[in-house]
């Protein structure tokens, strides 16, 4: 069982790691990194406003709330940290790439999942879905997608409209961040899954095109799940940034 809580931690040194997970996601998808991070590294790793409890929480939320949760967490951590690394996964680049905008002297550096610039959906994911909400749990699909989240999910697709303004809003923010992303000047590492069921390959090029962003493709994983070769990469990657720093 993944645990969807949100946790932190105080590091005995002047730095720390700010997690921030994708939309319908939870602070477990970084469980396979929290083991790379340092003992000196203090940890937030939040868990975003309504992504937990009962399906329309989502609904009930917005992208407002959860950029204030970001840059409150953030303000935190600036408080009584020199530094803070931001590991982030899918939607929660977007929040990260624009708080390194924000915060250049205070970011040293970004560790990027499943960068959404280009979103798709794979109509196989459309149907890994629908047989969640129907309680169908049976093929390694949906079972990853279902362990990815701390919401209670339902077969009364009526507790889902709300969630259709929140994706709206996903979208606008990843145009947008397609425009900004030139403006970013903080070293940054993206890693983009060959097998994403969310993110078109379209994205690495946007990526590539940046100067400062060094983007790998992870050919064993997919948006949710990393294969062993790859979690391991990403540990020793992340290790590696942090102790450099």
């Amino acid at each position: 069982m993944i645990d969807h809580s949100p946790f932190t931690r105080k590091g005995s040194g002047k730095n720390a790691v700010l997690l921030i997970h994708g939309i319908a996601g939870s602070p477990g998808h970084f469980r396979e990194l929290i083991p790379a991070i340092p003992e000196t590294y203090s940890i937030y790793n939040i868990l975003l406003d309504g992504h937990s409890g009962k399906a329309e929480n989502l609904g009930r939320s917005s992208m407002k709330k959860w950029k204030a949760q970001v840059q409150a967490t953030l303000a935190e951590a600036f408080n009584s940290h020199e530094k803070v690394v931001i590991v982030a996964h899918s939607m929660g680049t977007l929040f990260a790439i624009q708080a390194a905008i924000d915060h250049p002297d205070n970011i040293p550096c970004l560790f990027l999942l499943a960068v959404p610039t280009r979103p798709w959906v794979r109509f196989s994911t459309l149907i890994t879905a629908v047989q969640i909400a129907f309680g169908k749990l049976d093929t390694p699909a949906t079972q990853a997608m279902r362990g990815e989240t701390a919401l209670e999910l339902t077969p009364k697709l009526w507790k889902y409209i709300g969630w259709a303004p929140r994706m709206i809003e996903l979208l606008t923010q990843c145009r947008r961040t397609r425009k900004i992303l030139p403006l970013l000047q903080v070293p940054t590492q993206t890693f983009q899954s060959q097998e994403d069921e969310l993110v078109s390959a379209r994205s690495c090029g946007d990526l590539e095109h940046h100067p400062i962003i060094r983007n790998t493709v992870l050919t064993g994983s997919g948006h949710f799940v990393y294969g062993a070769e790859d979690a391991e990469f990403l540990r020793a990657q992340l290790r590696k940034t942090l102790q450099d720093i």
